[in-house]
């Protein structure tokens, strides 16, 4: 059985079209044919028309969503393979930019023993029967540059929405995919190479639909992002040296978000650190307190809602907001020593003595949040009383050298 996947959002007008073209291509064919149609959320009567077709297709099949994802096609087309039944399954476009029956040049090569095989506009420019306008086209052939920069080599075309798979490979592909937005088709065909499957990319006639919804530089930046996501994702400590530079990154993301929020909490500490001392005239060690303590709510407010949103911590979020306001404050009694040893003993110049005190009081919060207040919940219980030891340990310290 070859299992073909259509995925749809709001198809209403189009999809009637589309399907008595499968009626018509199923006449001549002797294979035996699933077609799903996979809806993401459409709020139009994409399904009713599905549906009247059941009569006439033999063994379609509708999976409708009633959910609206931000990520329709990617998702739509993961559950639609995911539910297919077929030796072969493929996947098209709704609007069948590349007619169904170029579907026997995919079905040659995996038959010849690819795994997977993929449509291109790009090996042979002539299959482009209806062009897109030059600045989406210069878009996609500089995106085209970035993805084999970055993700997959050796393949010219990897975003036509014409690809077969035989079945071994969707499966695993696609259970592993993560990637449901425009760059989904980069992260199957990347895994696929991890995976050292072998891949044709075969030349198919192509008509731009002109009523297209996708927008050249939103979608182009979104689909460079989820480049940056594939290889985040994906990449191997024993690979690459790019693998091994994504695979730091990825592995210590939970310490590079919160070093993006205490620069952000930087910039909130530093400047109104300056406006007190050097606008309103507060002395440093008056105004240190009120800028570090304006930084800490901004610094909670961001890390609890993404640096350690994926931890499960018993703490209420009362609870996490004190413990972190008690290790700020460890911080911010850092902050001062720092301040008052290199500021009134050896003279340094605030703005400088406060510079050369942040990477410490940074090292110091997230050692302490993320060992205590954003502690997850399966490591067991944090040692609380030899963190209010160190920090009261810091206060006395302090207060000697302040006295």
């Amino acid at each position: 059985m070859i299992s073909i996947v259509i995925p749809t959002y709001n198809e209403e007008k189009r999809i009637s079209s589309s399907l008595e073209k499968v009626v018509s291509f199923l006449k001549n064919r002797v294979e035996e044919f699933e077609i799903i149609v996979s809806d993401e959320g459409s709020s139009d009567k994409t399904g009713e028309k599905v549906e009247d077709f059941k009569g006439r297709i033999k063994n379609l099949k509708l999976i409708k969503s009633e959910r609206k994802s931000w990520a329709r096609k990617g998702l739509a087309v993961n559950k639609g393979v995911l539910a297919a039944s077929g030796d072969i399954i493929v996947f098209t476009d709704a609007d069948f930019s590349t007619p169904i029956e170029e579907i026997d040049k995919l079905l040659s090569k995996l038959n010849a023993g690819y795994d997977i095989a993929i449509g291109s506009r790009a090996l042979d420019r002539s299959t482009v029967k209806r062009h897109q306008n030059i600045f989406r086209e210069t878009m996609g052939r500089i995106f085209n540059i970035l993805v084999r920069i970055l993700t997959v080599r050796g393949i010219v075309d990897t975003q036509c929405g014409f690809k077969a798979f035989k079945r071994s490979a969707a499966r695993d592909l696609f259970e592993s995919q993560r990637i449901f937005d425009f760059g989904f088709d980069v992260e199957i065909l990347f895994l696929a190479q991890q995976r050292n499957l072998k891949i044709a990319e075969v030349p198919v006639l192509w008509y731009n639909d002109p009523t297209s919804t996708v927008s050249p530089f939103k979608d182009s930046l979104n689909a460079f992002l989820d480049l940056i996501k594939i290889r985040l994702f994906h990449s191997k400590k024993s690979g690459s040296l790019l693998d091994k530079f994504f695979y730091a990154i990825f592995k210590y993301r939970t310490f590079w978000r919160f070093s993006i929020v205490g620069l952000s909490n930087t910039v909130v500490d530093y400047g109104l650190f300056f406006v007190l001392t050097s606008i309103v005239f507060l002395p440093p060690l008056v105004s240190n307190p009120i800028s570090v303590e304006t930084a800490i709510v901004w610094s909670f407010v961001w890390n609890n809602l993404w640096t350690f949103s994926k931890r499960q911590t018993e703490k209420t979020l009362i609870n996490r907001f004190f413990i972190f306001q008690f290790v700020s404050l460890g911080a911010l009694i850092l902050s001062q020593i720092g301040l008052l040893i290199l500021n009134q003993f050896f003279g340094v110049y605030a703005l400088l003595a406060k510079a050369i005190t942040i990477p410490i009081v940074l090292i110091f919060n997230y050692l302490l949040n993320s060992r205590w207040t954003f502690r997850e919940t399966s490591t067991g219980k944090a040692n609380w009383y030899m963190y209010a030891a160190f920090i009261i340990l810091l206060s006395i310290i302090y207060l000697v050298l302040a006295l």
